[in-house]
């Protein structure tokens, strides 16, 4: 039998069990989802009404009070996922439903779990995504403030995750002493998942040289720029403690919502119709720095270890150091850079003439092949005509020794 709440706080004390916002904010949404769903609540507006979440909440005593078919309810609910939310959102809202089961003492047997894991629709909706170029992040640029001109560049010339990126410190940060890049350190950690915890890698990235520029700019700002959000309310507001050290101190839901802004006044915003999300996101600049790295020749491997994606560089005993992880990025950075067009067309001129000098050096290795097995091909037809010249010696003479005994004779 589910546990007894008190009327009205179900829900609540659900959420009241995790210290971390992001995760109070995340699982509230999956049950509100859920609930909406399963008793067709409409909702005036994305924002939930006091009055709403006072009807929500008497909905959440109903359900466990009904004795409802849990299993099939979230299997009904993960085909609404799929049509309504993206992948991972619909994901996390099953995550959240099964947490708020769990709460209120009702736990899927094993067997029900292994229905659930064969029937639940994966996938869902994909947000339409622009093909970001360069062009297109200059003009995104001239919108931003300081700050965030300093975030898109150092996450589109790094790779990180916005998560990674909000979470750094300066310690994290080593900028080399001409300027030309900085070495990124994102240190690994415990990390929870649904099958428990998993040790995540400490990894290597790095900042090009106009990333660099713009974190400095931003940092000799940083103070100034904390001092005049404080006191200030409502959207753009920024909470930051007074031991705060991180690089760019706010959270994600605000650095979302800036860019979004920056987007509309550089007349870049577009929406998916289906899931309402914008077509450039910062998950692009991920994208971007792959694809950019792809086209300046560095390998998959690396550029899969600097964006932190588990591979045969990780799990490797004899791991690159330092230096030579920066000695491969730094033969693609320059189709990372945003204004610098010459610096890309000048790689690749290096690399053309990389390319014909290793097309002489095989010419000429080849040439030397070719020559050597002529000489020894002639060394051979010598030593054959010396041998034939011998014999032909061996010959006259036995000729002569003939006509003389016959002559004798």
């Amino acid at each position: 039998m589910p546990r007894s709440l008190s009327r009205m706080a179900r829900i609540g004390n659900f959420l009241e069990q995790y210290s971390k916002s992001a995760t109070q904010a995340g699982y509230r949404s999956g049950v509100l989802a859920f609930l909406s769903f399963i008793y067709n609540f409409n909702r005036q507006s994305k924002k939930v009404s006091e009055s709403e979440m006072a009807q929500l909440e008497q909905l959440a005593d109903r359900y466990f009070i009904e004795g409802r078919d849990y299993e099939a309810d979230l299997i009904a609910f993960s085909k609404e996922c799929q049509d309504k939310y993206a992948p991972t959102t619909g994901t996390y809202y099953i995550t959240s439903v099964k947490e708020f089961f769990i709460f209120n003492d009702v736990e899927l047997t094993r067997k029900q779990e292994r229905n659930l894991k064969n029937k639940i629709t994966r996938g869902g909706p994909i947000s339409e995504e622009e093909d970001l170029t360069k062009e297109m992040v200059r003009g995104l640029l001239t919108a931003c403030d300081l700050m965030l001109q300093a975030l898109i560049l150092f996450m589109l010339t790094s790779g990180i995750r916005i998560s990674e990126a909000l979470n750094l410190t300066l310690d994290d940060v080593k900028i080399s002493p001409d300027s030309q890049y900085a070495i990124i350190t994102l240190r690994g950690k415990r990390k929870k998942t649904g099958r428990g915890t998993k040790n995540v890698h400490t990894r290597t990235t790095f900042i090009n040289k106009e990333a660099v520029e713009l974190l400095n700019r931003w940092l000799d700002k940083r103070e100034e720029y904390l001092e005049s959000k404080k006191g200030r309310f409502g959207r753009f507001a920024v909470s930051v403690p007074a031991n705060d050290a991180r690089i760019f101190p706010c959270g994600k839901t605000n650095a979302e919502n800036i860019i979004r802004t920056a987007l509309k006044n550089s007349g870049l915003l577009k929406t998916d119709e289906d899931t309402n999300r914008a077509t450039i996101h910062y998950h692009l600049l991920r994208k971007y720095f792959v694809t950019r790295l792809t086209y300046g020749g560095v390998s998959d491997k690396y550029i899969q270890f600097f964006v932190g994606h588990l591979d045969t560089l990780d799990r490797a005993y004899n791991k690159p150091t330092t230096d030579q992880l920066l000695e491969i990025y730094l033969r693609g950075e320059p189709y990372l850079r945003i204004y610098d067009d010459s610096a890309e067309e000048i790689a690749a001129t290096k690399e053309e003439v990389k390319e014909t000098r290793d097309r002489v050096r095989d010419m000429q290795l080849e040439n030397l092949t070719t020559r050597a097995k002529f000489e020894d091909q002639i060394k051979v037809q010598d030593r054959t005509i010396e041998k034939m010249q011998k014999e032909m010696e061996t010959l006259r003479r036995i000729i002569e020794f003939a006509e003389k005994e016959r002559e004798r004779v």
